[in-house]
């Protein structure tokens, strides 16, 4: 019960938090959080990850790069890339000053990359939603939600085909399904209550639901083996009764840039 109690409450505190920042914050403010957010995320991922050779400096220093591109433009996006390559490269050359070093060089700098490519660089997407309207973000978290909690209860209910048995051994296939078909149709229910700048029509709204749907549940479990990695349940537990960051925004790691790739190509 206490944990049920903590957990509550948590999740109230966080998703009033996420309401304001969503809804009133400007695009600036809003990345700045985000950063914040992602870089506290990149310090669980370092800590999973546990290389013998890395630079929290160097780590913070190619995410603003890139926070910076989407937020600015200036740098832009390749030419942040280009310097993410550049400094993560003199970083090892000018720090690997023995043989030993190397056993441990491709694991290291992978990395330094993965945090890069795997977490800055989809979840500042976020913020390309924010810019098309608060109401898109609203959509891809209710549509998450909803197709996330069909698959826990269905998949716990009635769950035999076992999907990702050594990522998450509890999702089956027929939690998978119900992600699915309960997203779609929450790409419904979202596009009624959250109405989206331009609007979308409806088969589009069902039909992106889906997609995201299924992604949520392909983007969790490859959360999941960097924890089963490390042998961890949780990525780490700053947040009472719910692990991490990681944990927290594991899903929209493959859902914003989905649903941002939606919107621009096949909603217009």
């Amino acid at each position: 019960m206490k944990e049920f109690i903590t957990r509550t409450v948590t999740a109230i505190f966080l998703l009033a938090f996420a309401y304001l920042v969503i809804e009133f914050a400007p695009p600036v403010i809003f990345s700045l959080i985000l950063f914040l957010l992602v870089s506290a995320g990149a310090d669980e991922f370092v800590r999973l990850t546990g290389p013998a050779r890395f630079s929290r400096l160097l780590l913070l220093v190619n995410g603003l790069l890139v926070a910076l591109a989407f937020t600015f433009g200036k740098p832009d996006f390749l030419l942040a890339v280009a310097l993410v390559v550049i400094f993560t490269g003199l970083f090892f050359l000018l720090s690997i000053r023995d043989p030993e070093g190397l056993s441990t060089f491709v694991r290291d700098i992978g990395i330094h990359f993965l945090v890069i490519f795997y977490l800055y660089v989809p979840l500042y997407f976020l913020l390309e939603l924010k810019r098309l309207g608060p109401h898109y973000l609203f959509f891809l978290i209710g549509v998450i939600a909803i197709g996330d909690s069909a698959a826990y209860f269905i998949g716990r209910a009635c769950g035999k085909h076992k999907i990702y048995p050594v990522a998450s051994p509890r999702k089956s296939l027929e939690g998978l399904i119900a992600a699915v078909v309960f997203a779609a149709a929450s790409g419904w229910l979202c596009r009624l209550i959250f109405p989206l700048e331009g609007g979308v029509v409806l088969w589009r709204a069902v039909l992106s639901g889906g997609i995201i749907g299924l992604f949520s549940q392909l983007s969790d479990p490859v959360e999941s083996l960097f924890k089963r990695a490390a042998n961890k349940k949780d990525s780490s537990s700053l947040i009472p009764g719910h692990g991490g960051i990681l944990d927290r925004v594991d899903s929209y790691i493959f859902c914003a840039p989905v649903l941002f790739i939606l919107v621009r190509y096949f909603w217009n």
